[in-house]
Formats: C-alpha cells, sequence, structure tokens
C-alpha cells in the first residue's frame, strides 16, 4: 500500500458520519494549488481517526499523511469497476512542527508504517 503526502488548503472539514454501530468515518477536502488549476482532493478520515480533526477548519494550511486505497468491485451485472480513495492517517497545521520546540523538541513523527494502516476488515462502504 503506497503512502503519499498531500500539503494545501483545508476546504471543507465535514461532519462524522456513523455508517454502521462499528464504521464510522469523515471527510476533509484539501485544496492543492500545483499545476495550472487547483485541485480539490478528498481524503477519508475513519474510525478513531475522524477526532484528528476537530481542531480544523476551513482555510487552514496543512499537511496531510494518508494511504492510497485502490478496490476492485463487480456488480450483479458482471461489470468490474475500480475505486481510488485517500484514507487519512495524519494532518498538522503548516508550520506547527516549528512551534514543537519549546516541548524539547522538533523532529517530525516517523512516517506511518503497514502496522498503522486501517485493517481490512471487510466493512464495505461502497454506495452501492
Amino acid at each position: 500500500m503506497a503512502i503519499v503526502t498531500l500539503s494545501g488548503t483545508v476546504k471543507v472539514v465535514g461532519k462524522t458520519q456513523q455508517i454502521s454501530e462499528k464504521f464510522s468515518k469523515r471527510e476533509l477536502v484539501v485544496t492543492e494549488q500545483a499545476g495550472q488549476y487547483p485541485q480539490h482532493v478528498p481524503v477519508e478520515f475513519t474510525q478513531d481517526k475522524t477526532g484528528l480533526l476537530d481542531p480544523y477548519a476551513p482555510g487552514d494550511e496543512v499537511t496531510v499523511t494518508c494511504f492510497i486505497n485502490g478496490r476492485e468491485w463487480t456488480g450483479k451485472d458482471g461489470v468490474t469497476k475500480y475505486f481510488l480513495s485517500l484514507k487519512g492517517d495524519r494532518i498538522e497545521k503548516v508550520g506547527a512542527q516549528n512551534s514543537g520546540s519549546r516541548s524539547g523538541g522538533n523532529s517530525a513523527p516517523p512516517p506511518p508504517s503497514m502496522a498503522d494502516m486501517p485493517p481490512a476488515d471487510g466493512e464495505d462502504d461502497l454506495p452501492f
């Protein structure tokens, strides 16, 4: 599973949605200004990660670390479709590391590993 880092401006912080008794999710949309046109990139935070978005609001400059998830789904008609999503793992305000020097260190947290990846527990959040 690939890990990506996305930097930009918070456009939307969605509300937490309780999908089932055991599954909740929350969407963050980050606008990235790289290239000719701005890119509005949705990132989904799930389960205990939904609370990470509480301190953020539209206009905040952030860096988000996420996993790229690719899924295959075959419909009742036998047609196979492929989906791509970004699962949020970490988020921080741009420049937040510099303010950490007051607490005795300014080193960044280690990058996420496969152990940080959400479990493949069979929860299917596809809209069909």
